[in-house]
């Protein structure tokens, strides 16, 4: 563990023992599961029209017709080849009917389509957030939760971490770098932030304080164990600080610095002592470093650290988790990014596929109880550019998979007033429904009235006749 991240978990599990909120005693079955939020926002801007699309049609005035001629490019394809079109949609999509919408659904997204079909899937179509089409700027607004968030805001407070402060819980921050989401909110500055609700597990087989293991040395027939400058310095610290815990009066301010050792131990070992009966399943370590790897490698780790967080966590009082890939910015070359991208997340045996098999033989209940919402920044243009790619927009689609999740699409994925509109240079697709409304919607599923604490829903639209209320069945 580096420094900063000493320093950084030690603040934050001092408080939480300090309060009480994660147990003495670790246990491998939980007479309840509680409902967790798992996040991954898709940096750079998704464009989830090509990942669910409409049938190819002969009928030129159709929204199927209209769609693919505008997006021929993506395919290398003249908007006037219907031929070449209509063979394009065969070869790369598995064609499916969703709530009586057929549609196609990506080819290298089989465990998606398996997962659409048995109602698992929620499709919110026409979602949008920020409205203007500035990354760096979007993001913040996305992760905040918040229109009012400006672009130099970068210290505000995240939605997910607003909502675990209410629930007296904690966020999982399994990015590299904590991301906005999860940012508490600050008791006395809107525009700063408060992270004690916010455990960092980017490597969870290595959480809380370096403990020499002379007994894996041992088992290796490593004579050298003892004298070794790894186990000499873990024994040394190890005593020093046991040593000056009892030295110290319980009125020094430097009392601090021996209970933060004492909690961080504490807390190690008991992620260690869970883990060392949750074997980290072959499937799961294929995605990074085996026959299986993902083309994100880093998406593979992060996978296994959500993996360990979940058997893990009621010692961590989980109930949101933070992850991301990023890359989606698909200007040019868009047709073979996207499947090698959406492969790794949503196909069969690969990223979310591996882990829910895996969860399911720990306890079928975790699906049910784990709400997985996928959205990026913003969407893109209806018309692909010249670059066999597609450049900036606003509105997009939002997805949210679990076992609860009552499936299907919400709002219209193929509006006919678009079929004008895709022909227009430069038109975003409209964006009907704030994505605040229905991430606000994922938390009231975790606690009623949640999603009225952490949003201010008061100016944020709502597409005519839809509603979420029905968005989760369990």
């Amino acid at each position: 563990m580096t420094r900063r991240n000493f320093i950084k978990i030690s603040s934050v599990t001092a408080m939480l023992l300090s309060v009480g909120v994660f147990p003495t005693n670790a246990y491998a079955v939980w007479p309840t599961i509680p409902k967790i939020v798992v996040n991954i926002t898709l940096d750079g801007g998704p464009d989830f029209k090509h990942l669910i699309v409409p049938p190819f049609s002969e009928d030129a005035s159709s929204y199927g017709a209209t769609f693919w001629r505008a997006r021929a490019s993506i395919f290398n394809l003249t908007s006037s080849d219907s031929a070449g079109l209509k063979n394009a949609y065969i070869e790369n999509y598995d064609e499916i009917t969703v709530d009586g919408i057929v549609c196609g659904v990506l080819k290298e997204c089989g465990w998606l389509k398996s997962e659409i079909l048995a109602k698992n899937v929620a499709i919110v179509s026409g979602v949008v957030a920020s409205q203007n089409r500035d990354h760096h700027h979007s993001k913040l607004i996305l992760e905040s939760g918040s229109l009012l968030t400006g672009a130099h805001d970068v210290g505000v407070s995240g939605w997910g971490g607003r909502a675990v402060q209410a629930l007296g819980a904690n966020a999982i921050s399994i990015t590299q770098g904590v991301r906005l989401i999860c940012n508490g909110a600050h008791a006395i500055d809107d525009k700063n932030h408060d992270n004690s609700s916010v455990v960092t597990n980017t490597d969870s087989r290595n959480m809380g304080l370096y403990n020499y293991d002379t007994q894996a040395d041992l088992d290796n027939e490593i004579n050298s164990y003892k004298w070794s400058s790894r186990a000499i310095l873990s024994r040394s610290l190890k005593s020093y600080y046991a040593a000056k815990d009892e030295q110290i009066p319980e009125s020094s301010p430097y009392k601090k610095f021996t209970k933060h050792e004492q909690t961080l131990r504490n807390f190690g070992d008991q992620i260690k002592k869970r883990l060392d009966t949750v074997t980290i399943p072959t499937s799961i370590e294929a995605l990074h470093s085996g026959d299986n790897k993902l083309n994100a490698t880093y998406f593979g780790r992060q996978i296994a650290s959500l993996y360990d967080s979940i058997a893990a966590q009621d010692i961590l009082n989980m109930r949101f988790a933070s992850l991301e890939y990023s890359g989606w910015d698909t200007h040019k070359f868009q047709k073979d990014i996207l499947k090698e991208k959406l492969g790794d997340i949503f196909g069969s045996s690969k990223g979310l596929n591996t882990l829910v098999d895996e969860l399911d033989k720990i306890d079928t209940r975790l699906y049910e109880n784990i709400a997985i919402v996928i959205s990026g920044e913003f969407g893109r243009q209806l018309k692909s550019n010249g670059d066999n790619g597609t450049d900036h927009g606003r509105g997009n689609s939002a997805f949210i998979i679990g076992r609860g999740v009552q499936g299907g699409f919400y709002g219209n994925p193929f509006p006919t007033d678009e079929i004008a509109r895709l022909e227009v240079k430069n038109e975003d697709i409209e964006g009907k429904t704030s994505m605040f409304q229905l991430y606000a919607a994922v938390l009231e599923w975790q606690s009623q009235d949640l999603g009225s604490q952490v949003f201010d829903l008061t100016n944020e639209p709502i597409e005519d006749g839809l509603s979420f209320s029905d968005l989760f069945s369990v």
